[in-house]
């Protein structure tokens, strides 16, 4: 990990540290990458989100189970992120839209909601200790609008989606 002697350098070291780990805790959920999620805890973290009030790797386990069994496709986007570093430890309040589309492909749920998370430099990295999930606005619409245009590829839930693949290339001409 990168580090400074100069207080100001170090500070923004730290905060896009922090706002790495809350990133990538957004698309570990998005590809169903269990390891991509649970590196964003501390083996002894927590997360209160919702029914759910455990470890990392049963947190993991649970989301990534209840999104197979119940979504079709989603997305979380992380917003506004704010930030109280003190040392080792962080205060970070950050907003998220989510779309979870059904698997009936008929509905979408539409909603919005705030990760609050204590975060500790252990070992020079930045990981959850605590994260709260609370949720502002939820709404179910038609899912209609949210069907994959022709000619666009859909994603996957896994490693094998093109986000993962190093170098990137061109799909095949035919």
């Amino acid at each position: 990990m990168l580090s400074s002697s100069i207080p100001e350098v170090q500070y923004l070291l730290d905060r896009q540290a922090i706002l790495d780990c809350v990133n990538r805790y957004a698309r570990g959920i998005d590809r169903h990458d269990d390891d991509m999620i649970i590196s964003v805890y501390h083996p002894d973290g927590i997360d209160e989100h919702g029914v759910f009030d455990g470890h990392p790797v049963e947190f993991a386990k649970w989301a990534n189970e209840f999104h197979s069994e119940n979504t079709f496709s989603h997305t979380h986007n992380i917003t506004t992120h704010n930030c109280e570093i003190d040392g080792d430890t962080a205060h970070a309040e950050s907003y998220c839209l989510y779309a979870l589309r059904r698997r009936n492909k008929k509905t979408v749920i539409l909603g919005g909601g705030r990760y609050i998370d204590k975060l500790t430099k252990e070992n020079g990295e930045w990981r959850i200790k605590l994260r709260k999930l609370y949720i502002d606005w939820r709404a179910e619409a038609d899912a209609t609008i949210f069907d994959t245009p022709n000619g666009y590829p859909e994603g996957a839930w896994d490693r094998s989606d093109v986000s993962y693949q190093r170098p990137l290339t061109r799909r095949s001409q035919d």
